[in-house]
């Protein structure tokens, strides 16, 4: 267990190297191209962590000066996902139980069929653990635990193998999926909110999308200019003064600019691991594909995704005020919602009046789910050491994406 934890320390931008490096063994690339593709990935990793962590800095004041504003007393605080993943990783046998159980499953998935998707995001597993915690904490039944993050994480399996196809369209990239927590369903939820859209007349005929605007003003649509406007814009609304404006201006088209040259040394390191795959699949299933299932941090560099995770900073916020029943404190989440918006961006092929209205309907799911789950969350978080004793109540905003994990958690409940 000290060794399974210390590797988890290390964090994504050196686990997910050694999964590279591992796997390209075994599917017969040669040692000097894994390590290669290994370290690449590892570098496109670490590059999106500074660049996130760069939005975080700037995007933490704006939070904190709107929420000052327009006074939020909601009694619900937001803990994030980096204090979540450290709860899901904290019950040593429940890790190493669903390890095991997440490999196997993922293994005997690709043996008889039932999914496509080989899941090298071995990171991300702590959502499905997550899952597995949450029912523990439920029914008191380490089994039902284990049972219900395997149920979660083949439910993603089965699922990433259907929007394979979307996300090869939106990367360009074949082969490539995404198994990062509920993504797969929210994708579904999403398309069908876009299905409907389609379906109401005047509304189906707006369309407006940041990468096709006027010449004369096409500037705007520019990561540098996009990130500098809505940068300045949400500081002075959030009261800090123009000077601070001018600094997360800057900082926010710095973010826009580089993020997407950092997933794009990502990819340039997933895309040989890619293709040895289908070619060693090929081999052994003659006739048969193999997506490689990721991190949903390589959709992060699209400026539409960005741009909308910007613009729902002071709507989400608003929208926790005005919900009735919603008691969960947006913060520490709130920079992350770059990847909360990626599913209806791409559900709404980067129209963004679509994608803002599809994203304005997922996040009302996550407050509301979020908020359900604050007694469970407290109650890990507690047992976990990570949450003092006392607290009244934790939750996380990321918390309403696993979704999965929340639909297994009430149907347990019922029994």
């Amino acid at each position: 267990m000290s060794i399974i934890q210390t590797i988890l320390d290390l964090g994504a931008s050196v686990m997910m190297p050694l999964i590279i490096l591992i796997i390209g063994l075994i599917v017969g690339m040669k040692p000097i191209k894994a390590l290669r593709a290994g370290l690449t990935v590892g570098v496109g990793f670490i590059g999106i962590n500074l660049i996130t962590g760069t939005m975080g800095t700037y995007m933490t004041p704006i939070i904190e000066g709107l929420q000052k504003n327009w006074h939020m007393t909601l009694d619900t605080y937001d803990m994030g996902w980096p204090v979540s993943s450290g709860i899901a990783f904290s019950n040593g046998s429940l890790v190493v139980a669903m390890f095991i159980i997440l490999i196997a499953i993922n293994i005997l998935m690709l043996i008889f069929k039932a999914t496509d998707t080989l899941n090298v995001d071995l990171w991300n597993f702590w959502h499905f653990i997550m899952g597995g915690a949450l029912v523990y904490a439920l029914t008191g039944n380490f089994v039902m635990g284990c049972i219900a993050g395997g149920l979660y994480g083949g439910t993603v399996l089965f699922l990433a193998d259907k929007h394979a196809y979307k996300i090869k369209d939106f990367l360009g990239y074949p082969g490539v999926t995404i198994t990062t927590q509920s993504f797969p369903l929210m994708l579904y939820i999403c398309m069908g909110i876009d299905w409907l859209l389609d379906r109401i007349p005047g509304i189906n005929k707006i369309h407006f999308s940041l990468t096709k605007l006027n010449p004369k003003i096409s500037f705007l649509g520019e990561p540098l200019f996009l990130g500098f406007i809505l940068g300045f814009i949400l500081t002075l609304i959030g009261g800090l003064g123009w000077e601070a404006a001018l600094a997360a201006g800057a900082g926010m088209a710095a973010v826009m600019f580089i993020l997407p040259r950092m997933v794009k040394i990502l990819m340039e390191g997933l895309s040989p691991l890619s293709n040895a795959a289908q070619s060693f699949m090929s081999k052994k299933f003659p006739g048969r594909k193999v997506n490689i299932g990721m991190d949903l941090a390589v959709l992060l560099g699209d400026k539409e995704i960005i741009t909308m995770a910007m613009v729902m900073v002071p709507i989400t916020l608003l929208l926790a005020v005005v919900l009735p029943g919603n008691k969960l404190l947006p913060f520490t989440d709130l920079p992350a919602l770059t990847y909360f918006m990626a599913a209806p961006v791409i559900a709404a092929k980067r129209n963004s009046f679509r994608s803002l209205f599809i994203g304005i309907i997922v996040i009302i799911g996550m407050l509301y789910i979020a908020t359900d789950l604050a007694p469970l969350f407290t109650s890990v978080g507690q047992s976990s050491g990570l949450v003092e004793a006392g607290t009244k109540s934790v939750s996380a905003l990321s918390g309403g994406g696993e979704l999965i994990a929340w639909i297994i958690v009430k149907i347990t409940s019922i029994f």
